[in-house]
């Protein structure tokens, strides 16, 4: 009776079934009941041993009491459910050192060998769906082990055969899928390892826990193409449209862990995008656990940052990834979720004013201002290249047209860094806006007293991307204001134009050439100088 009520509670309310797991000779009446001749008596000892075996203190308890008991089931019974049951619970207490390679339960081999049989339940078709879902059990265990995850994604029958097994009725299974994939991804979180600290623990003669040689980037990366390869998109994307009663909040954040571990590499990403995979992120993004929103989120993000969205995101999804990229602007989340967060609004910013009208809608201006003052190079550059795109909205304007505000000093300040790219970004949008609102040509010359020596930085500039932004913004000026043509002209704004005027005509420069002509033809038109002879 106490084995079946501790496999009960240990189902359910688990603190419950712990805390009576706990208690004198419960773990020992257990051990005792699998090796009953009744073989329910086996079969429920089994299930209650391996939900027991979950903390580490009762799968030490176990493994050196129960493990020969298990094998000896494992081994004698001809009751196919009492056999992988047994099986599963070897599993378990195998795993019981999680990835530490310093806690391997068994002798080395064991695991890979309990992990072989697992395959070939999973891979058998003539086994009900029910007890191969035992199998699926025993991987999401024994998968901590790196030998076994290698073994694992080699086998790529296996892997089919758990993505099908997946799509089955029975959705029950998705919770140990999402464990088995975690574990072959290694997306679980990771400890730091500070090797001062490490020194330290050593010398206080603490346990440090060992990364297996197979746990390293170089094999992670190796496993995640195998897993594309089988067809993982496919399956995951059926695991997420299952009944939200069925799939928890936690399998839903062990599924956005691995979409995000899948698509770490650039190259990857359009096999996730090809396969539906963008899509299949939004409710993963919107639902959950707060950790499992934010990897959905930052994997959604990765994505949006180097594909066309229409594609990625076909039809009205497109407007619903807004919301969870703006969410990554947050102070809170850190500097590379900032950064491709950035670069995928960016990417959208740049479609149509609809989307650039939902950006705004979001609340993602303030954030978007906020971090092109940012220290860090990369993320003030893509905050900058962002607004560059958004400038075209009415709404931008307006909040750089406000006096007393920083913003338009800051983006002509902007076009006197160094970084090519960010000077371009910023050039672009100073283009436009002076395009778009003649007022802003006079503020221009009104928020920093280094206005006119800026502008001739961009007017003279090796790179003729920002060479022509900075002609186009002289043109703007030019247009706004006769009396600030006629400021301009008097600088040495004129020599410039004259020199790039008289330039032999060629494709490449020719866009930057008929702006300086541009520019001095309307000067001629203001009678600022006289016609060229």
């Amino acid at each position: 009776m106490p084995s079946t009520l501790c496999r009960g509670l240990l189902q359910g309310p688990f603190d419950v079934g712990n805390m009576l797991a706990g208690r004198q000779g419960v773990m020992e009446m257990m051990v005792a009941l699998c090796g009953s001749e009744r073989e329910v008596d086996q079969m429920v000892a089994v299930e209650a041993l391996i939900h027991a075996s979950t903390k580490m203190s009762r799968a030490s308890f176990i493994i050196t009491n129960g493990v020969s008991l298990l094998k000896d089931i494992y081994k004698k019974t001809t009751n196919e459910k009492i056999k992988i049951r047994a099986l599963v619970g070897l599993c378990k207490l195998g795993s019981a050192g999680g990835d530490d390679y310093s806690m391997r339960q068994f002798a080395e081999g064991s695991t890979e060998k309990l992990a072989k049989q697992c395959r070939k339940w999973l891979c058998n078709p003539n086994i009900d769906v029910r007890t191969r879902k035992w199998a699926v059990e025993g991987l999401a265990y024994l998968t901590n082990d790196a030998d076994v995850k290698d073994d694992f994604v080699e086998d790529e029958p296996a892997m089919k055969a758990m993505f099908e097994l997946s799509k089955s009725p029975d959705k029950t299974i998705l919770y140990a899928v999402a464990c088995t994939l975690v574990n072959c991804t290694n997306s679980y979180d990771k400890k730091e390892i500070i090797p001062e600290l490490v020194q330290l623990a050593k010398f206080s003669k603490q346990h440090v826990p060992e990364q297996h040689p197979k746990d390293k980037k170089d094999f992670i990366e190796r496993r995640v193409k195998r897993l594309l390869k089988a067809g993982i998109i496919s399956a995951l994307t059926c695991m997420v449209k299952a009944d939200n009663s069925i799939l928890t909040d936690q399998t839903k954040e062990m599924l956005a862990r691995v979409f995000l571990a899948l698509a770490e590499d650039t190259k990857d990403r359009g096999t996730i995008v090809a396969h539906g995979g963008g899509k299949t992120l939004i409710p993963l993004a919107l639902e959950g656990t707060e950790t499992g929103k934010i990897r959905a989120c930052h994997a959604l993000a990765k994505i949006a940052a180097i594909s066309n969205p229409e594609i990625a995101f076909p039809g009205e999804r497109i407007y619903e990834v807004v919301r969870p990229l703006v969410s990554l602007l947050h102070t809170e989340r850190d500097g590379i979720q900032n950064y491709e967060a950035l670069m995928s609004l960016t990417n959208l910013a740049g479609l149509n004013d609809k989307m650039r009208v939902k950006i705004l809608k979001e609340k993602a201006l303030p954030d978007i201002e906020n971090y092109m003052f940012e220290e860090h190079d990369q993320i003030r550059q893509a905050a900058t290249e962002c607004m560059c795109n958004l400038v075209v909205c009415k709404e931008v304007q307006e909040r750089y047209l406000e006096s007393g505000n920083d913003k338009l000093k800051l983006l002509i300040l902007l076009c006197s860094e160094d970084d090519d790219k960010l000077q371009r970004a910023a050039a672009g949008a100073l283009a436009m806006l002076t395009a778009a609102q003649k007022k802003l040509c006079t503020m221009v010359t009104l928020v920093t007293v280094q206005w006119l020596e800026i502008l001739q930085r961009l007017c003279l500039h090796d790179n003729m991307q920002i060479q022509h932004r900075g002609l186009v913004i002289v043109y703007n000026m030019m247009n706004a204001d006769a009396e600030l043509a006629k400021k301009l002209i008097e600088s040495e704004i004129l020599e410039i134009l004259t020199v790039i005027s008289k330039q032999e005509d060629s494709p490449k420069r020719q866009e930057v050439i008929d702006v300086a002509r541009t520019c001095l033809t309307t000067a001629i038109d203001l009678g600022l100088i006289k016609p060229f002879s």
